[in-house]
């Protein structure tokens, strides 16, 4: 880097489970788009981006160190575990430019369909599974029941108590059927004890709330992470037909039963 640059990243979680915290240390990250949609520029929490598997970022960084420094960007998402991922490392020479103290732009939108919120089909999805989160599904009718109709071995985690391992199956009945061009809300709810980034193909939501609270950015995301025992709301038209996965992208547990399909008609 040269001091005085401004410099946009794009950062992609590509890992098959590691939930990534990043911290640039001695800079300020300011977000401006997620999944490829941009948003409002923002600084994140904390100053800390933080990305689970599949998630995407772009970030746009003031370099305002010194010519000749290097400066640490730091993942500490996990307790006591932090490391370095990366240095931003200085030009000795001259800045490029006196430190910018104009406002970042916003980048223009993409032509998404807004959806209706008050006409919308609410449908209720329960993250369900793992060690200490649904288990004693297991052994009950509904969860035995979604794995016998699919062929589930082997399966250790369910969305409204139906489970899909592997690679998925052409004929796998869907969480539920929408009418295309209707809007939807997914409400999703996590009963586990595991984080979850659950991904959407073939569409972007809108994040509309967490935990029952209004999110004040309604970001566009194809994928949101969603906390232990915690919610969120997602809105989108459901504009394309077909059969569209909506899955976890820690791929132990989309294997292992936290897949489905939503059917457009």
């Amino acid at each position: 880097m040269k001091a005085g640059e401004r410099v946009r990243l794009r950062l992609i979680n590509a890992a098959l489970a590691r939930i990534v915290g990043l911290r640039f240390e001695g800079h300020k990250p300011v977000v401006v788009a997620h999944d490829g949609q941009p948003c409002d520029p923002y600084q994140p929490e904390d100053g800390r981006v933080v990305l689970g598997p599949a998630m995407r970022a772009d970030v746009m960084l003031d370099m305002t160190g010194k010519p000749g420094q290097t400066y640490r960007v730091i993942d500490d998402f996990y307790n006591d575990l932090s490391y370095k991922l990366a240095d931003l490392a200085y030009d000795p020479g001259k800045p490029a430019r006196e430190p910018s103290s104009e406002p970042l732009p916003k980048l223009p939108a993409n032509p998404l369909p807004e959806p209706d919120l008050a006409a919308a089909e609410r449908h209720e999805i329960a993250l369900q599974g793992g060690m200490m989160g649904g288990m004693g599904m297991m052994s009950g009718g509904g969860m035995m029941r979604g794995m016998g109709m699919m062929g589930g071995d082997g399966a250790t985690w369910a969305m409204n108590g139906m489970a899909m391992t592997g690679d998925g199956q052409p004929d796998m009945p869907p969480l539920f059927a929408i009418q295309r061009g209707k809007s939807c809300v997914l409400a999703v709810r996590n009963e586990t004890a595991w984080w979850h980034p659950m991904h959407l193909h073939g569409h972007s939501f809108r994040v509309t709330s967490r935990n029952g609270k209004p999110n004040p950015r309604k970001e566009w995301c194809d994928t949101v992470l969603v906390p232990p025992r915690e919610s969120a709301d997602l809105a989108f038209v459901a504009d394309h037909p077909g059969d569209w996965m909506f899955h976890c992208h820690v791929t132990d547990h989309q294997e292992t039963g936290m897949m489905g399909v939503i059917r457009i008609t």
